[in-house]
C-alpha cells in the first residue's frame, strides 16, 4: 500500500462520520495515488471495521459491484468492485426506506446468493455447491460525495456505494433458473425504471460470485457459510422516486418491494 495509515484511517473515519450524519465529503482520489485500488480497499476495510466497532454491527454478507458493461460505461469504469454488507444493512421485501438517512438515493436489482457452505476455491463448481438458494434483491445505493460516483478508487473506498440490501419474497434453488437468461424490470408507480437480462453481468450473475470468491480468498477474508452475496445490477442504476412503491421482478424468481419514504 503507497499510503500511510493515517491517510487511510482518518480517510475512513470522514466516509464513517459523513454516512452517520448524512452529509457528503469531498472525494478520496486527489488524496491517493492514480487508481491505487488497495489503498481504496485498506480505506474501505477500515471504514467497515468503523461501523463495527463504533455501531455494534457484524458482516453478514458483501456484494459485487460495476459487473454490467452497460452501467461500467455509463460511469466510465472497466472493472468490478466490492464491498461489506453488515446486519443493520439487511431488509425484507416491503421495506419503506427513509430518505432522510440517504444523501442520493438509487435503486438497482440483481440476483442475491446466499451460501450454505465456505467457498475455499474461486472455480465456478465450487461456488455453485455452496450456494444455498438465490432470490431477487435491490440494493440501496448512496454515496458520500456530493456528485457522481466519481474514479474507481471513489467507489471502493466509500464501501462500493452499498447502504443496503432488500431481499426478495421468494427462495429458489441454485439451478432452477438460467440465471445468464432471466429477465429482470424494475417498474414505480406502473411506469418502467429498468430492465435488463441476467447476461448482462459477467454472462451470467454466478461468474461475478466467482470474482468475488478469488477477490475474497487473495484478500485472505474467503465467503463463508450464511453469508449474502449481491452479484451486480442487471438494469442501470437509477434515482430512487420518493413515495413511491417500486418493484424488481425477476424471471423464475418472482419479486422484490421497496418503497423510498419522503416523511421517514
Amino acid at each position: 500500500m503507497s499510503v500511510d495509515q493515517e491517510t487511510v484511517a482518518r480517510i475512513a473515519r470522514e466516509l464513517f462520520e459523513a454516512q452517520r450524519d448524512v452529509r457528503t465529503v469531498p472525494y478520496v482520489s486527489p488524496r491517493l495515488p492514480e487508481r491505487d485500488l488497495g489503498a481504496a480497499y485498506a480505506i474501505s476495510a477500515e471504514f467497515a471495521a468503523l461501523r463495527e466497532r463504533e455501531l455494534g454491527v457484524r458482516r453478514v454478507g458483501r456484494k459485487v459491484g460495476l459487473t454490467n458493461a452497460l452501467v461500467q460505461q455509463r460511469v466510465g469504469i472497466d472493472e468490478p468492485d466490492y464491498g461489506i454488507i453488515h446486519d443493520d444493512m439487511v431488509h425484507a421485501s416491503g421495506v419503506r426506506l427513509p430518505l432522510s438517512r440517504y444523501n442520493n438515493l438509487l435503486i438497482e436489482a440483481e440476483v442475491a446468493f446466499v451460501l450454505r457452505s465456505d467457498v475455499l476455491e474461486a472455480t465456478r463448481e465450487c461456488v455453485e455447491a455452496a450456494v444455498d438458494y438465490v432470490t431477487p434483491a435491490f440494493e440501496v445505493v448512496d454515496f458520500r460525495y456530493g456528485g457522481s460516483v466519481g474514479q474507481i478508487v471513489d467507489t471502493i473506498a466509500d464501501n462500493a456505494g452499498c447502504s443496503g440490501v432488500v431481499l426478495g419474497e421468494e427462495r429458489h434453488a441454485y439451478g432452477e433458473v438460467d440465471l445468464a437468461q432471466a429477465e429482470l424490470v424494475i417498474t414505480g408507480a406502473g411506469k418502467e425504471i429498468t430492465r435488463g437480462v441476467g447476461s448482462n453481468v459477467l454472462g451470467d450473475p454466478v461468474n461475478a460470485i466467482v470474482w468475488l470468491a478469488g477477490t475474497a480468498i487473495g484478500t485472505g477474508e474467503p465467503l463463508r457459510a450464511g453469508e449474502v452475496l449481491l452479484s451486480g445490477s442487471i438494469g442501470f442504476i437509477e434515482p430512487w422516486p420518493a413515495d413511491v412503491e417500486c418493484v424488481a421482478t425477476i424471471t423464475g424468481l418472482g419479486r422484490v418491494v421497496a418503497t423510498a419514504d419522503s416523511k421517514g
